[in-house]
């Protein structure tokens, strides 16, 4: 399986975070949403994100050794999602300038909200409203053809 997705993340407590080429920034408090594509499959991205004490590559890594992840919203599509979603997304949520996005020209792929359920009430509203069927998990329920047992 292949598409988009989205990490729902909390930040328990706000924070600088050294964010790779984009440098320290601080993060408050609250849920954060990042947009992303898995289109050679959700399998492999997921359990990246998912793995503890990586070595970080994307941006999205930085903020994840400080973050946990709440819910993932997957999206199956042959389209790159993360673009589409985020420019939708951009004019509807508070967005970090610049994260996830030096190969696009999108403001952001990263959203914050104080309230979680508003933030993917969001989000879902969004997905439906580009045609597409979202599918949220609770953190640890994902289904074995999404992710690996040993994530």
């Amino acid at each position: 399986m292949k598409g988009g997705y989205v990490l729902v993340m909390e930040l328990e407590k706000g924070q600088e975070i050294s964010v790779g080429s984009l440098g320290r920034s601080y993060f408050p408090t609250g849920f954060y949403a990042y947009c992303g594509s898995a289109l050679a499959g959700f399998k492999a991205r997921l359990n990246r994100h998912l793995t503890k004490n990586k070595k970080p590559k994307w941006h999205i890594d930085y903020l994840l050794n400080e973050a946990e992840i709440r819910e993932i919203i997957l999206c199956q599509t042959e389209k790159r999602l993360e673009c589409l979603l985020s420019q939708a997304l951009g004019g509807e949520l508070t967005y970090i300038p610049d994260f996830g996005c030096s190969d696009c020209h999108c403001k952001s792929h990263l959203f914050f909200s104080t309230d979680k359920d508003s933030l993917v009430e969001t989000i879902t509203a969004s997905i439906t409203h580009l045609g597409l069927s979202p599918q949220n998990y609770p953190a640890g329920s994902l289904m074995p053809e999404h992710v690996s047992s040993q994530a």
